[in-house]
């Protein structure tokens, strides 16, 4: 009998040192070298990175999982701060001043855009997060690599199906004094730019930029070539104390902009860039930012130069003004533009100016050739001309009809065999349009005065296809 006892004692006393010495979860997770990172969703806004070391926490304020800056989280004496854990083996506390606590729970694995996460769910504030560090990061293939630029052609329709809902997930600002509409003027890759903001109170934004031509900085006048128009929306976050511009939706339309007439622009193309779960993040811009400053309100960003303004108090940022302006929004902005280019189509020439624009943007899409001419648009041209004032002749000295539009332009040779004819302005190629056809003007001789209107063989004067894309 004493020995059956002494046996149950045993294995009695077996279990207590096994479960006595095996580790809790907490302290397993303080004890690893890991970063680990707080979040909730896919972990694009409002993480905290936290990694554990000599009985103390470093820890950050970011905005993403993977950043590589953030606002460092320090005790009250302005030190590392030191953490404790509960006795229930889940909770850990880090003492920082604004003190981080949580409890884990269920174990958690997931894949969030390529990095795969691995941790636990955790109770946060009285919410679920996720607590978890990166165990290894997917290598794209060389044929993914080679293939991330190019962009899937779609349909006119089937772009509006691509955009992200901003509502969703948004939340109700705290701080209203944002709300309003703004107008901007910055300066993105030496192109100036014309901005406008329109934050909302249910927590989303769209900005609308439209980008001139690149030019120098001492200009005393913008150019007026328009590149781009930019329509960006998405959520406002609050972060830091400050208010971040977290994009979902990134519409970009470019014009043509050789030979470009501002009156009468032609798109070249439309894409859309989202920022998804199941796309990925495919918007790459800087992190944008709004801070009230002396009663002025700025927008930060490092992809914009900042444009001083008449009465700006804070030269790092982009001055921001109330603005009664309504912005189209992302949505209608491709349904225009599409609209547009059909009502284009219908009537694409009504200028010289127009006449100038479509043989630019045919040049364009041909090597910048016009036939087999090689044209330079960015060099001189001119749209200023009477049809009157460039009569021909045929080959039997006989008078050809008038042209209905004509326009010059830099020949990109101007060897002995340019087909450029001497005028008062120089040495140009002279276009004219007739009956939607393209003619050149010809000098027979060099030493006479005698012109003539030749057709350019092959040439279509067909208005390009406007591509929509994603990605």
């Amino acid at each position: 009998m004493r020995k059956k006892l002494l046996s149950i004692l045993a294995v009695l006393a077996f279990f207590i040192v096994i479960f006595g010495c095996s580790k809790k979860n907490n302290t397993v997770v303080t004890a690893t070298n890991h970063t680990w990172y707080l979040y909730q969703d896919q972990g694009e806004n409002d993480v905290v990175s936290v990694k554990f070391s000599d009985k103390r926490a470093i820890v950050n304020d970011m905005s993403a999982i993977g950043d590589k800056v953030g606002i460092q989280r320090l005790n009250i004496h302005n030190k590392r701060p030191t953490f404790t854990l509960d006795n229930n083996g889940k909770t850990i506390t880090i003492n920082s001043s604004n003190k981080l606590s949580f409890t884990l729970g269920k174990a958690y694995k997931e894949n969030v855009y390529g990095r795969h996460m691995k941790g636990y769910y955790v109770n946060y504030k009285g919410d679920t997060y996720k607590f978890a560090y990166i165990t290894k990061t997917d290598k794209k293939s060389k044929a993914v690599q080679e293939n991330k630029s190019r962009a899937q052609k779609i349909s006119y329709k089937q772009m509006k199906n691509h955009i992200v809902d901003i509502e969703y997930g948004a939340e109700n600002l705290k701080n209203t004094n944002f709300v309003g509409t703004y107008d901007f003027k910055t300066i993105i890759d030496y192109r100036r730019t014309d901005g406008n903001l329109t934050i909302n109170n249910n927590g989303t934004y769209q900005m609308t930029l439209t980008e001139h031509a690149a030019q120098s900085l001492s200009d005393t006048t913008d150019n007026p070539t328009v590149m781009t128009t930019l329509v960006l929306s998405g959520q406002v976050k609050s972060l830091y104390g400050k208010y971040y511009l977290v994009p979902k939706n990134l519409l970009t339309i470019e014009y043509y902009f050789h030979g470009q007439n501002q009156d009468h622009l032609l798109p070249k193309s439309v894409n859309l860039k989202v920022n998804s779960k199941s796309t990925g993040n495919q918007i790459n811009l800087a992190r944008t930012r709004i801070e009230q400053d002396s009663d002025q309100l700025y927008l930060f960003s490092s992809d914009y130069t900042v444009r001083q303004q008449e009465g700006q108090s804070n030269s790092k940022g982009n001055l921001l003004t109330k603005s009664n302006s309504n912005q189209t929004k992302l949505k209608d902005a491709i349904t225009q533009t599409n609209n547009y280019y059909l009502s284009y189509l219908a009537d694409p020439v009504q200028s010289n100016a127009d006449f100038m624009q479509l043989v630019a943007a045919i040049s364009d899409n041909n090597d910048k050739k016009i036939g087999s001419v090689e044209v330079d648009f960015g060099g001189k041209y001119s749209t200023n001309q009477d049809v009157n004032d460039y009569k021909g002749v045929d080959v039997d000295g006989n008078s050809q009809p008038d042209m209905q539009y004509v326009f010059l332009v830099t020949a990109a040779q101007n060897g002995d065999n340019s087909p450029t004819v001497t005028t008062s302005k120089g040495k140009f190629l002279v276009y004219g349009m007739l009956n939607n056809k393209l003619y050149l003007l010809r000098q027979p001789d060099k030493d006479s005065t005698t012109i003539t209107w030749t057709l350019v063989k092959n040439i279509s004067l067909k208005v390009p296809a406007l591509k929509f894309t994603v990605n």
